[in-house]
């Protein structure tokens, strides 16, 4: 049996492994816009060593007016500087927990903030021991992803948007589609990374689908580049998680000067019914992610060639038009 200093040891290593997965994995909660204040120290991190300190420290100095223009943000004004105030009282008193499987451990973000009124600067310093593991998680966050996760209001979007965005390297490869990655959650997950309480939509499924998992996907999927449709895995009639497929959108198609008439009536064809997708994913992602699988099964009974995932996609809309949805 181990003892208490060999696993002290296990959970230094453990610490020093952390991989930005893991981060953004974690479980936490916080207000949306402590959110976004963390999302842009960490992406604006970097690693200072002061004199007058022994170790270095993971800090960053910004003024309000950069944090908003980051996250597309309206003018900083009275009241928003003290939304960001509130906020960083509330990191100073929020943590993130890593589940290895062998060690839990919990992790406070911040060891200091400072707002200097007079010059309208803010200092964030994070913890010490995250630090290294931030800046790595920092460099897969782009600027875009950014000023995205400041487009969404909901606390569960972020955390749909982030998770998803961690996902990304299996975009093509182990099984997805080309252009595609999934992930999936138990109901459990769900709750313990989005720091859910007991109480907190138990009884009905239905509620839980709608508050947790679908209103916040229709968010992100409105909001942001990322396209998420999602399907509840079961056994029997019992829910017992989500799968969440991903795909970054689809640019628009572009017609120059020289194509044909021809090309250019194909073209115009093929973006507006990616944009009519797009629009059902959005509008109805439930309903839509139901109806496509159900497409993508006839679809093989009935010998159709449904390799391109587009075709599946335009079937089910013709059908969810037939229905009467608008």
């Amino acid at each position: 049996m181990k003892s208490l200093e060999d696993w002290k040891i296990e959970s230094v290593k453990a610490i020093s492994c952390l991989q930005p997965n893991q981060i953004s994995q974690g479980l936490y909660k916080c207000s949306p816009m402590a959110k976004k204040l963390l999302a842009y120290t960490i992406s604006n991190l970097k690693m200072i060593k002061w004199n007058l300190e022994k170790e270095p420290s993971y800090e960053v100095y910004f003024k309000p007016v950069q944090f908003a223009k980051a996250l597309g943000l309206q003018r900083i004004g009275i009241k928003q500087q003290k939304l960001i105030q509130n906020a960083l009282e509330e990191l100073q008193s929020s943590y993130i927990a890593i589940d290895t499987g062998a060690i839990f451990q919990t992790f406070s973000w911040v060891t200091h903030t400072l707002y200097i009124k007079k010059e309208n600067l803010i200092n964030i310093e994070l913890n010490q021991k995250l630090g290294k593991a931030l800046l790595e998680w920092q460099k897969g966050f782009t600027t875009i992803q950014l000023i995205e996760m400041g487009r969404l209001q909901s606390f569960y979007a972020m955390r749909f948007y982030e998770i998803a965005q961690s996902w990304v390297g299996k975009k093509g490869k182990d099984g997805n589609k080309q252009g595609e990655w999934y992930f999936e959650m138990s109901i459990q997950k769900i709750r313990d990374v989005f720091q859910l309480k007991d109480d907190e939509y138990v009884g009905r499924m239905s509620n839980f689908t709608t508050y947790v998992i679908s209103n916040p996907i229709g968010e992100v999927n409105l909001k942001t580049n990322l396209n998420i449709t999602f399907q509840k895995l079961k056994e029997g009639k019992e829910v017992l998680g989500f799968r969440f497929t991903c795909r970054e959108k689809t640019e628009q198609l572009k017609i120059t000067t020289g194509d044909t008439c021809e090309t250019k009536i194909r073209t115009e064809t093929i973006n507006e019914e990616a944009k009519t997708v797009e629009y059902y994913k959005i509008k109805y992602p439930e309903q839509f992610t139901r109806i496509f699988e159900e497409e993508k099964k006839q679809g093989s009974l009935f010998g159709r060639d449904y390799s391109s995932t587009t075709l599946a996609e335009l079937g089910a809309v013709k059908r969810m038009k037939d229905l009467g949805l608008t």
